[in-house]
């Protein structure tokens, strides 16, 4: 058995280059429910190249030299080359891959250098970024096969070596969680001088924030005004704060009815600091795509500056990772891997000076500071809390990343914080029904409708999209069985979509998920949905008439049969949790009574959903994370 250091493991750098990659969605994260990885022989230099139907020729006796296999990520094919030399393996590297930038490319780059260090395939997997470590692996074991090796040979056990270390440190700031407002926060701290130490219970930062869209909501920024020439911008509804915030006011069916007052103290403080936001990101290096809607181009909005290169490309993960390596560049900034927080400490006047933090390897940390900030998501992946705080949605999955078991609110409780906006309803998105991929954007990048179980039209998916979704899925009578329909010039889009400028979907087709039938009674056939032609030729009167259908949809798409229809199984899926820590607008953890409790801050998902504190639907989640980092940070900088 052989045995590393967790510490080291994650440093491990990669043998040679890693492959450059366009982003995809949601990739490598720790989804049980996502299809096992699955290995095909690409080539082979020692043995010869195989042709593209031939069956690979395994040799009698080993036959060194390098080999490249490939196996399903989760966005696409992970393309990996492993060199064998008397009996050993001396190179192993990721060649090619479309895994979601922040989260898979981590695996890209440390499975392959610990194969060779270890000589086997049973490292573990790189917590947070599980799927594409076991596609490497499995991709490495086909060559094993190929190359007339003993796969048994290089399977022994890798295992983290066990730590007895107790580790005492001090920083002014101590902050459980680095996602999106962990890192934001940091980052801005170390700057004005600040020491901070961030604990995070993965083995890579980022929380949620690399599977995001990567949009910012923002008016106001010099960068958005830097675009505006001529003024319109500013002169619209979302160009400004006070033009944003009315159109949120005035904005009904948004509104929780029985809650909303007209008063939206959380928005304004969110979007009052967005523009700053925005401009201090790229003041320190982090890019943006150009604003604007350019012919035949990709388009992006005015009103949401997207994080470069671009929506769902990547962006959101680009910026993590940099902001990563920017708080660890700092001598005062320091992020503890694979360790989760356990309790908080208190002193003798009740104020929360620290926590107490277990590695994975055993190693015990008492962690001390003049503020503690809990920044480390919501609950989607804990039954229990689901049951507590979200019980119409307890036995639903949760397409979320699997860390988001709501350790940090449940260290708010026992400090003496509530939890508020439970029992909300919560927003869905669109995923394939087999491997849970998100297909949130769909909609948009190939236009289509989608169908229930008997091939009936579930509605408008373009309005509300999230909350269209939500209702569809909690709605018996659509027997929780979906398909989205699609024709021969959307499953074009589907692959490389000039909307958003990115081919995330690609995987569809190569998972076979998305089916192509020869007409429209064989896939009503074969789906059984008998109400499928009808559903369709309703949805293209109104898309030949340029009247809205019978759900209100102008501009629906028309669907071309005459060569086909294109089908994939798809589910509504629940991906957030609303309900989470009661905070001010400074980010101070309050008790029931609405009091601070003193030295305890908190921002992103562990608080719950921003806009539902202002009686609000949940939509902007990411941009919360991201300004209530901010905010929690220039709170400290006064504080302290």
């Amino acid at each position: 058995m052989s045995k590393i250091s967790r510490r080291s493991f994650m440093r491990g750098a990669a043998l040679g280059t890693v492959g450059v990659a366009a982003a995809g969605l949601l990739s490598g994260c720790n989804n049980s429910s996502s299809t096992a990885a699955s290995s095909t022989a690409a080539s082979s230099e020692a043995a010869g190249s195989q042709g593209a139907s031939s069956a690979p020729v395994i040799p009698s006796a080993p036959v060194d030299g390098k080999y490249v296999t490939k196996a399903m990520g989760h966005e696409s094919w992970v393309y990996v080359a492993t060199t064998f030399a008397d009996g050993a393996i001396t190179a192993c590297e990721v060649l090619s891959h479309e895994e979601t930038i922040g989260i898979g490319n981590y695996a890209c780059s440390r499975i392959p250098a610990a194969i060779v260090e270890h000589q086997s395939i049973n490292v573990p997997n790189l917590r947070g970024s599980s799927i594409t470590s076991m596609a490497i692996k499995s991709a490495v074991k086909e060559a094993i096969t190929l190359a007339g090796y003993n796969v048994d040979d290089f399977s022994a056990e890798v295992t983290v070596e066990p730590s007895t270390e107790v580790i005492e440190e001090e920083a002014d700031v101590i902050i459980m969680g680095a996602g999106t407002a962990g890192l934001v926060c940091a980052a801005r701290l170390l700057e004005a001088g600040y020491s901070v130490t961030l604990v995070e219970k993965r083995d890579i930062p980022g929380g949620s924030m690399a599977m995001t869209y990567g949009g910012v909501a923002t008016a106001g920024s010099k960068l958005q005004y830097n675009f505006d020439v001529t003024g319109e911008y500013r002169a619209s509804a979302m160009g400004t704060l006070d033009g944003m915030m009315n159109f949120w006011k005035t904005m009904d069916k948004y509104h929780r009815k029985d809650f909303f007052t007209g008063e939206m103290p959380y928005m304004t403080a969110q979007y009052t600091v967005s523009g700053d936001l925005v401009d201090w990101m790229a003041s320190i290096g982090i890019g943006f795509s150009t604003l604007g809607t350019y012919e035949c181009a990709t388009t992006y909005g005015a009103s949401t500056p997207y994080l470069a290169p671009g929506c769902y490309e990547g962006g959101a993960g680009y910026a993590m990772m940099f902001l990563a390596n920017r708080v660890s560049s700092y001598e005062k900034g320091k992020i503890i891997y694979s360790t989760s927080v356990t309790d908080l400490i208190k002193d003798e006047s009740g104020r929360v000076v620290g926590f107490h933090a277990k590695g994975d390897n055993g190693a015990s940390y008492t962690l001390k500071a003049k503020a503690v900030c809990l920044a480390s998501g919501g609950f989607g992946k804990n039954t229990e809390m689901l049951k507590k705080y979200s019980a119409d949605y307890a036995d639903f999955f949760f397409n979320c990343a699997s860390c988001v078991t709501g350790d940090g609110i449940q260290l708010g409780l026992d400090a003496g914080g509530v939890v508020e906006c439970e029992n909300r309803p919560l927003p869905a998105f669109l995923s394939s029904y087999k491997s849970k991929f998100e297909l949130a954007f769909i909609h948009s990048t190939a236009p289509g409708i989608m169908v229930n179980i008997n091939g009936d039209n579930i509605g408008n998916i373009m309005s509300d999209n999230h909350y269209t979704m939500a209702n569809a899925k909690l709605n018996k009578d659509n027997g929780d069985t979906f398909y989205y329909i699609f024709d021969e010039s959307s499953a074009i889009k589907l692959k490389d979509s000039e909307s958003y400028g990115f081919n995330g979907y690609v995987a569809m087709f190569e998972k076979g998920e998305a089916v192509h039938y020869e007409s429209v009674e064989a896939a009503s056939k074969e789906l059984s949905l008998p109400n499928l032609a009808a559903a369709i030729e309703n949805n293209n009167k109104a898309a030949l008439s340029g009247q809205p259908d019978e759900f209100g949809r102008a501009g629906c798409p028309y669907i071309e049969t005459r060569d086909g229809i294109w089908a994939i199984r798809v589910d509504p899926t629940f991906y957030l949790t609303t309900a989470g820590l009661a905070i001010d607008t400074d980010c101070h953890v309050l008790t029931e009574d609405r009091k601070a409790i003193p030295g305890l801050y908190a921002a992103g998902d562990v608080c719950g959903s921003i806009e539902e504190k202002d009686a609000k639907q949940y939509g902007m989640g990411f941009d919360a994370a991201l300004c209530y980092g901010y905010i929690m940070g220039e709170t400290l900088k006064k504080e302290l």
